[in-house]
């Protein structure tokens, strides 16, 4: 056996471990979410995860995973559903990012197919966050298209020399010094670059 057919068998496994983990997910969540709107209407407010995760005994990082899955909008559910992406991204996605921005995210997630760590990386705060976020993991790991990457290279001298055109005047005199150094970091950035 070559070791290019060993790494496909490797990775297959991978496959068959991701398929294992998001049906457990979904099963854990159907009985999970259940469970704690029964334990809400039996104890009320006072009610929480942690007793969930207590009385079911597991762990509660799984508990919270599961149960973020509650706040899964109709066209995340969907794509599930069609295998677009697995619940248990989904899963992390809920728990950890901001739901405001759940659609973004996912389409980022099945787009760029960020894995888990990526995922838990993201730093989303606002819609312009997940545009930010796209290109630091592209420019980390690399663009899928050479193309691509040297487009939005174009792209970002463009805007870069189009600011330089503005005038000082146009920005607020306390902000100048904090702009100077930043121009004169990226300059020698740039220097390094070009070597």
């Amino acid at each position: 056996m070559d070791k290019l057919t060993k790494k496909q068998k490797y990775f297959a496994h991978k496959k068959e471990l991701d398929a294992i983990r998001d049906d457990i997910t979904l099963k854990r969540w159907k009985i999970l979410s259940k469970a704690y709107k029964l334990g809400k209407q039996i104890w009320g407010f006072g009610f929480t995860r942690i007793r969930l995760s207590e009385d079911m005994d597991i762990p509660i990082s799984t508990v919270l995973r599961c149960l973020s899955l509650d706040k899964c909008n109709p066209k995340t559910w969907k794509l599930i559903k069609a295998k677009k992406i697995s619940a248990f991204k989904v899963a992390q996605i809920c728990q950890s990012k901001n739901i405001t921005y759940q659609d973004e995210i996912v389409e980022m997630v099945i787009k760029d197919e960020l894995s888990t760590t990526q995922i838990s990386s993201l730093k989303v705060r606002s819609l312009k966050d997940v545009n930010k976020e796209r290109q630091r993991l592209a420019c980390e790991n690399g663009y899928s298209r050479k193309s691509s990457a040297y487009s939005n290279f174009e792209n970002w001298i463009g805007r870069g020399r189009l600011y330089l055109l503005m005038s000082k005047n146009n920005l607020p005199k306390d902000k100048l010094p904090v702009i100077k150094e930043h121009l004169l970091n990226l300059n020698e950035m740039i220097a390094r670059y070009t070597k």
